[in-house]
């Protein structure tokens, strides 16, 4: 559920919200910003599939290198759909029909992918680091927060995977108790979508409902 990486591309990291479905507006932002396929990395919050019309391209990007992607409640969804006929219920009323559609080749290939997909991303680029979450974290400590993934109990993380891919606290300026979150230079979430991404302390708020608005954000970081 945690991996760590040490980029070792030598161009630019990029951060990217929500695609849905997206593939060309995608393509069309990263022609814009002058992204280098060869040297740079750009990485997602999660939320690849569903609601837009080519989620099956958006998962292919998983296979290439200078993409790396969290996962994201849709993901998941599609995974449990397979098993849990409530959870398959949720997802094609959230766009999903998509991925049952599929030949059984093809749905077996994603179902793999998105199973490899860790849930909290740590990159170490050009001396700082970088945490990806989907959705929410409640710890104002990134070490303490990655501890949950590690523990004994399969409930217990269970639990924090739910809170991190489905929670929304952290996101509202009005929820007290949030501060910056130790030992990790900035963390980018997706999930909730906002008009424009903000920043709350080093926590960024990237997810600007391209499905819905057209609006795809993509982060320089350098």
């Amino acid at each position: 559920m945690i991996q760590v990486l040490n980029n070792k591309r030598r161009g630019k990291l990029y951060a990217v919200g929500d695609l849905h479905g997206c593939y060309n507006l995608l393509m069309n932002r990263l022609k814009e910003i002058g992204f280098d396929f060869d040297r740079d990395l750009l990485i997602s919050v999660g939320d690849l599939v569903d609601r837009g019309p080519q989620s099956k391209e958006c998962a292919e990007l998983l296979w290439q290198d200078w993409f790396k992607a969290v996962l994201g409640n849709h993901e998941l969804l599609c995974i449990e759909g397979m098993s849990d006929p409530v959870m398959k219920k949720c997802h094609l009323q959230n766009g999903g029909h998509w991925f049952y559609e599929l030949p059984e080749f093809d749905l077996h290939m994603f179902l793999a992918a998105f199973r490899k997909m860790p849930t909290v991303l740590e990159v170490h680029h050009k001396g700082k680091k970088y945490g990806f979450v989907h959705g929410n974290i409640e710890e104002n400590d990134w070490e303490q927060f990655k501890a949950r993934f590690s523990q004994e109990d399969t409930t217990a993380v269970r639990s924090a995977q739910k809170e991190a891919l489905w929670g929304r606290r952290r996101v509202d300026r009005h929820n007290p108790g949030y501060e910056e979150v130790k030992n990790i230079d900035y963390v980018f979430l997706g999930h909730t979508m906002v008009f424009n991404a903000f920043r709350r302390d080093n926590c960024v708020f990237i997810d600007t409902g391209a499905f819905h608005t057209g609006k795809l954000t993509i982060i320089d970081l350098g």
